[in-house]
């Protein structure tokens, strides 16, 4: 591959302690699709961010042609359109009942990401700003997210146990595993041991794939 071949490689910037980067990263790699990693923070490498990302949001995806992406739904969206293009079996059906489902599993993930994000971000406050409420609201909600998704893994009729639809991967499994690897790695104290047995299961599998071993959590 010539230094020009590389120059139009796919660029996707963010740390992959970010559910939402991880989760693109992770599908790049699922998908065979080669990127450029730019490994900068929205609060600590802000100066180099600037001129990059003046939105200082991640994850950011730049396209070989130099079209730019933001929020991964949309990121994902386009991946899944290139791997149709390449003949690849999609992470995300591509239309009717099927699609459906699997978006709604995604969204339990992404509630509870989110939610996990926003406690982190409240955590990062000063002291006396903190609202004990108002984390409290965040933990609820993400944990109810969490148990939603461990009783669909328990739910024969949906599953095989092995993956959150059917009994095959999809984006619904890459993403609940990439808000689950964030909250152990950023807090630890909010996933309690033994709670999600199903979860941790699907997590300790995917974790052990080469998509997820590419993107690990501390880069």
């Amino acid at each position: 591959m010539t230094d020009a071949d590389n120059d139009r490689q796919h660029q996707l910037l963010g740390l992959f302690d970010s559910p939402f980067v991880r989760r693109v990263a992770v599908t790049m790699n699922h998908y065979g699709i080669p990127f450029k990693h730019v490994s900068l923070s929205v609060f600590r490498h802000m100066d180099a961010m600037r001129p990059l990302n003046p939105l200082f949001k991640v994850p950011m995806l730049t396209l070989p042609n130099g079209e730019t992406l933001y929020e991964s739904a949309y990121q994902l969206d386009y991946l899944e359109e290139l791997a149709a293009d390449r003949g690849l079996s999609p992470l995300i059906p591509r239309s009717g009942p099927e699609r459906r489902q699997v978006q709604q599993v995604m969204a339990l993930a992404i509630i509870a990401a989110e939610k996990s994000v926003a406690m982190q971000y409240e955590r990062n406050r000063p002291l006396e700003l903190q609202s004990p409420d108002w984390s409290r609201r965040l933990r609820s909600q993400m944990r109810q997210a969490f148990s939603m998704l461990e009783e669909r893994m328990e739910g024969s009729e949906r599953t095989t146990g092995n993956f959150l639809f059917r009994d095959r991967l999809t984006q619904a499994d890459i993403t609940t595993v990439a808000g689950i690897g964030f909250v152990r790695y950023i807090q630890p104290d909010e996933w309690p041991t033994g709670e999600y047995p199903a979860l941790e299961s699907l997590a300790a599998r995917l974790e052990a794939s080469e998509a997820f071993r590419k993107v690990p959590l501390d880069e």
